[in-house]
């Protein structure tokens, strides 16, 4: 893989790996699991985060939602508050709903 920095070409490896430590493969599904059910409990909870979380970022950890400005903010308030999920995700919440609709002028 090539990657452009800067105007510079740099060689970057891509490696895969094949895990076999039954203690890492529990480790990943357990994670699995935390992610799994913080994407269940948004979805059930969406209705309930917006419209205050619209253009803003939202965090889930430990079935709970944490709203900020940043998503560094909105990671940094899940972490605080459950530091032991590694399951947690951001997103950004558009602030207009509908369709998208993306065109090139000619």
């Amino acid at each position: 893989m090539l990657i452009v920095t800067g105007g510079v070409v740099q060689q970057s490896t891509f490696v895969i790996e094949e895990v076999t430590d039954p203690d890492e493969i529990a480790r990943f599904q357990a994670q699995d699991e935390r992610a799994r059910l913080n994407g269940e409990w948004v979805q059930e909870h969406w209705s309930e985060l917006l419209p205050s979380a619209c253009g803003r970022f939202v965090a889930i950890a430990g079935q709970e939602a944490f709203i900020a400005d940043t998503p560094r903010g909105a990671r940094e308030q899940a972490k605080a508050a459950h530091p032991d999920d590694d399951g947690v995700f951001v997103q950004y919440v558009r602030p207009e709903r509908g369709p998208r609709i993306y065109a090139h002028p000619r």
